[in-house]
């Protein structure tokens, strides 16, 4: 079994983790299918919304695509979640990743 198997398989048995979703995106990402882990950040960010590592990967991953309007959103609502969820440190360093892309 590979690693993208064994994370399938997880999914599988716990489908309420968000972080073996996050993993097959970080997997994806790895093997070099961006626009898999792109939609798999996407439905983790809509199914999952306060798993805040989505965010920073999603909009860096646009960044790096030069989908930079979509990207800025992306981190802004990060930004808006990490604050409600009081993660000061996760919101500056989506603050960060804007200003550098911007």
């Amino acid at each position: 079994m590979n690693r993208r198997e064994i994370i399938l398989n997880e999914i599988k048995e716990n489908p309420q983790n968000p972080f073996n979703y996050y993993l097959l995106a970080v997997e994806e990402r790895s093997t070099g299918s961006i626009t898999s882990s792109i939609e798999i950040l996407y439905e983790l960010k809509q199914n999952f919304p306060d798993y805040h590592p989505t965010y920073y990967t999603l909009a860096e991953l646009l960044y790096q695509l030069d989908r930079n309007t979509e990207a800025t959103a992306v981190a802004e609502e990060g930004i808006i979640k990490a604050k409600d969820l009081q993660l000061l440190k996760v919101s500056q360093e989506l603050e960060q990743l804007i200003l550098l892309n911007d």
